[in-house]
């Protein structure tokens, strides 16, 4: 079961040697057991749809539905953009690339109905979305469709290979489809009985991808209790060896002088001593 866990990252599925190569150096990403502890810092409801309308200034991540209307390529060689139009029921708003704009533009189907995600931006007083994620109404549920999307922590390098948020939520999913049906504890039941800790392995299949809040929670609170628990054990693993290694002079029996000994007594004589000399 180990040896799952310990695969070097290179082998997962749309990885290979050179991202596995930016993995290790920029998120110290080596095994399959890094990429799956490699957490979401945070997660963007993905069930509600706003409108064009909705969108303002303290908008952060919005979802809308809708269709593209036209589709130009403005500007030429390394300064040329693909500017779309992406319209609902409320109003119209444009879409902008300045990477692939070439793939983009032979994937894009005016007219057909879309699902846009994205955080809108303002430039000259109207709103706009930079290299947001479509995804056809029509298409099969994909893993950017799931009801809490997760955003992973990523560096600059990273993003320059194409290994963003996006492609660590990809990796993860295949990583966990293959998975083993039965991940072994790491906890006793002694422990995860009382505190009504969930299932390892269903902890991180929901830290990644949560159905709903609830699991989210719970997947959270079994992750950081385990990670909680091992920090204090070794801790009192580290103070016992101290006391073994280093423990002081044990006194065994304690004989009349040490009872009748008086701390003012002792002070009283060693001060006339001190006057005496």
């Amino acid at each position: 079961m180990s040896s799952f866990f310990d695969t070097s990252i290179e082998f997962l599925k749309g990885v290979g040697p050179q991202k596995a190569e930016i993995l290790r150096k920029e998120l110290r990403i080596f095994t399959f057991h890094d990429l799956l502890f490699h957490f979401p810092f945070r997660y963007v409801d993905r069930t509600k749809l706003f409108r064009v309308s909705d969108i303002h200034d303290d908008t952060v991540y919005v979802q809308l539905k809708g269709k593209i209307t036209n589709l130009n390529t403005v500007g030429e060689k390394r300064a040329a953009r693909l500017v779309a139009t992406f319209r609902d029921e409320s109003g119209a708003i444009e879409l902008i690339w300045f990477k692939g704009v070439k793939w983009i533009k032979e994937s894009l189907h005016p007219g057909v109905e879309y699902i846009l995600f994205g955080k809108p931006s303002e430039f000259n007083g109207k709103f706009n979305f930079v290299h947001p994620e479509l995804e056809l109404v029509a298409a099969e549920p994909g893993p950017i469709t799931v009801a809490l999307q997760p955003f992973y922590n990523t560096t600059e390098k990273c993003k320059a290979r194409f290994i963003d948020s996006k492609a660590l939520l990809k990796m993860q999913k295949n990583l966990l489809q293959q998975m083993p049906a039965i991940v072994p504890e790491t906890l006793p039941v002694s422990i995860i009985e009382p505190f009504k800790l969930a299932p390892v392995r269903e902890a991180l299949l929901n830290i990644h991808f949560p159905p709903n809040t609830d699991s989210l929670k719970k997947a959270q609170f079994r992750l950081k209790f385990e990670e909680f628990f091992y920090i204090q054990l070794e801790m009192l693993k580290r103070k016992q060896f101290k006391i073994d290694k280093y423990a002081g002079k044990k006194i065994t029996h304690i004989g009349d002088h040490f009872n009748n000994f008086s701390p003012i007594s002792f002070l009283s004589s060693s001060l006339v001593r001190r006057r005496e000399s």
